[in-house]
């Protein structure tokens, strides 16, 4: 597929282009890999969701099926690592907190905080742009051991485990000839993979009938529970379902 895409440069040129790439998310991941970071992609997806028939379904579980291949090989480093990504649990609303706050309270170092926007499967992300200045601070943030500044509050700890466990993964990227820059886009090339599912999942049940949407419901948060994501609410309304 050929997607255009729309981006600034640094001194704030309003430019365009365009890449060929299977879908919107590996576009999206493909231009950050060459350094350029779009504000817009424009083009549609190949997959023509179709809900009203009952192959939909089908066709979304295998998009769904497809997603966690490309999400597993997505990463260097190993795929306890990986796969120790999930919903943190305990107070949603202090985890929601956390997470709109940026994690400022969670870690001294700020490479953690970043690492800790995306440790949830699935949810919105905006991507950061870094300085080579900022980058070259990550990596001496790299080498310090991962410590939550709120130690015995458990979603706090949870989310230090999991933070820990990406820092293992980026350690291992570089040491198998990899950079930080590549594991940072690499990061937001997976996020978007995965939030473009769940919104076309959401997408989908809204406008499936009645008659299919309790199956299909169930089945697609199966799928969607399995790689961590959060699953969707069984009452949806038209709008873009909140996290």
């Amino acid at each position: 597929m050929k997607y255009e895409y729309l981006y600034q440069t640094k001194t704030n040129e309003n430019r365009r282009g365009e890449i060929v790439a299977r879908n919107r998310a590996e576009a999206y991941f493909l231009l950050r890999k060459q350094g350029i970071r779009p504000y817009r992609v424009i083009g549609d997806d190949p997959v023509r969701w179709q809900p009203w028939a009952i192959g939909a379904a089908g066709a979304l579980l295998a998009a769904i099926a497809a997603t966690a291949l490309v999400i597993a090989f997505s990463g260097s480093g190993s795929a306890a690592a990986r796969q120790n990504r999930r919903q943190i649990g305990g107070d949603s609303s202090l985890v929601v907190k956390g997470f709109a706050d940026g994690w400022q309270d969670a870690f001294g170092e700020k490479l953690y905080r970043h690492f800790a926007m995306y440790v949830q499967p699935g949810w919105d992300v905006v991507p950061a742009d870094f300085t080579k200045e900022q980058i070259e601070e990550f990596k001496g943030e790299l080498s310090r051991p991962v410590v939550t500044l709120r130690k015995g509050v458990p979603e706090y700890e949870e989310l230090a485990g999991m933070v820990a466990a990406m820092r293992e993964d980026a350690l291992s990227h570089i040491a198998a000839g990899g950079t930080l820059e590549d594991y940072l886009s690499m990061l937001d090339g997976r996020q978007e993979l995965e939030s473009a599912l769940r919104s076309k999942a959401h997408e989908s049940l809204v406008k499936a009938g009645p008659s299919l949407r309790h199956t299909m419901w169930s089945s697609i948060n199966q799928r969607l529970e399995s790689l961590g994501m959060k699953p969707l609410d069984e009452e949806l309304d038209s709008g873009e379902e909140r996290q």
